[in-house]
């Protein structure tokens, strides 16, 4: 699907965008949709690589007593210890996860924007806050930089929707394209790896 296209279109909160990582965010967002006062048209972003995905997987007690977080920190985080922050949403979380392990770096958090649209800036300003010892921000994404999240972002950060003391985030991805994926698996996955060592900041 192509995310840019569907954030072009919002504005005045006439929809929800959003791109769960996890079952248990998935299941809350839906059930978040049916509960919701104000009928709107509710855009879920969910790649099938993330139905097979082995660290794809929620407890039961995180369906059984859990909610949908627009914005998920990093638990495993010692903010003493962060420099660098990156911010991404969807299934490149996972990928960023296992490189993070494999480099064994205590010195990065991963924050995931599970909705986009509307914009959660005080749930994001506040996981920011945590981490006001650093000033290096990073959005992450598998999209070409023309696509995706990221000019959408970037937008939010720039018009002050969040008082980030002039953090502004930086790239990390593919560069701009005309197509959305490159044809070549063996392309696709050397791009990965790239754009995953970049947000890590190896």
């Amino acid at each position: 699907a192509r995310i840019e296209r569907f954030l072009t279109l919002a504005a005045e909160e006439n929809l929800r965008i959003a791109y769960p990582s996890t079952p248990a965010s998935y299941f809350h967002l839906l059930r978040l949709q049916g509960r919701e006062p104000v009928e709107k048209p509710l855009v879920v972003f969910t790649p099938k690589s993330l139905l097979r995905h082995p660290r794809c997987v929620s407890p039961l007690s995180d369906l059984a007593e859990g909610r949908f977080e627009p914005v998920i920190d990093d638990r495993a985080a010692d903010p003493a210890r962060i420099r660098r922050v990156v911010l991404c949403s969807g299934k490149v979380y996972f990928d960023l996860l296992k490189a993070r392990e494999d480099a064994k770096r205590d010195d990065v958090a991963l924050v995931r924007v599970e909705r986009l649209y509307p914009f959660p800036a005080a749930e994001l300003q506040a996981v920011l806050g945590r981490y006001s010892g650093t000033t290096e921000i990073v959005w992450c994404q598998e999209e070409p930089r023309n696509m995706g999240a990221w000019r959408f972002v970037r937008e939010r950060f720039l018009d002050g929707d969040l008082e980030a003391a002039g953090r502004v985030p930086r790239y990390a991805g593919r560069t701009a394209s005309a197509a959305p994926a490159p044809g070549s698996l063996k392309v696709h996955l050397l791009e990965q790896d790239a754009l995953v060592r970049e947000a890590l900041g190896e």
